[in-house]
């Protein structure tokens, strides 16, 4: 009865983030693209070879991916929390944290499905380009932001500052302390590694 009811509940869950989130996540997606884009096709004269469709891509999802995956993982736990969600979603008999495992695993589909689609607005407007290094890309820089997103949202009620906190700060410390030892290199060591994290479109 229990994976029933979990089962249920994964409908809701799509149409929550497909609502509250994909639709944002498409909007900003296309708006960063076009920052990089439009210059590009105005100077090339429309005409993209593989080559610099290679190198707009690359800067295009160095910047969306990141903002698109805090966007997704804000609040994933704690908005729950904090509109007093929790009586109604688990007065049937679900287990807490299979919820939120399947709620992180809609959520990273979700994710997926909107990179998937910028990916072919990029191919309509510059290039296509084959989705697959573009995609493992976005699905890692998810799951490594989504480990410490999740912690941070299970802990605190106002999640987002401190989520932001934690990316800029570690992407500032390890362009500082990069190659120190000593107890700067066990802070740094505890922080996520994002900025190792670079998008590579050779399959």
């Amino acid at each position: 009865m229990t994976g029933q009811n979990l089962r249920r509940y994964s409908f809701w869950q799509l149409r929550d983030f497909v609502r509250d989130r994909a639709i944002a996540l498409l909007i900003i997606g296309v708006a960063i693209g076009f920052t990089v884009v439009g210059p590009v096709r105005a100077v090339s004269g429309g005409v993209f070879d593989r080559a610099r469709a290679t190198v707009v891509l690359e800067l295009v999802l160095s910047q969306v991916a990141y903002i698109a995956a805090f966007i997704a993982l804000n609040g994933i736990v704690s908005n729950d929390r904090k509109l007093g969600y929790y009586r109604f979603l688990f007065s049937k008999p679900v287990s807490i944290p299979a919820y939120y495992t399947q709620l992180f695993v809609v959520y990273l589909v979700g994710f997926l499905a909107v990179c998937l689609m910028l990916i072919g607005i990029f191919g309509i407007f510059a290039r296509p380009v084959s989705p697959i290094a573009p995609l493992a890309f976005c699905a890692l820089v998810f799951l490594s932001f989504g480990g410490i997103a999740f912690l941070i949202s299970s802990l605190f009620r106002y999640d987002w500052p401190i989520l932001a906190a934690v990316f800029l700060g570690s992407a500032i410390l390890h362009s500082m302390w990069e190659g120190r030892e000593g107890w700067r290199r066990m802070i740094i060591s505890v922080l996520p590694p994002l900025y190792r994290l670079r998008p590579a479109m050779d399959d």
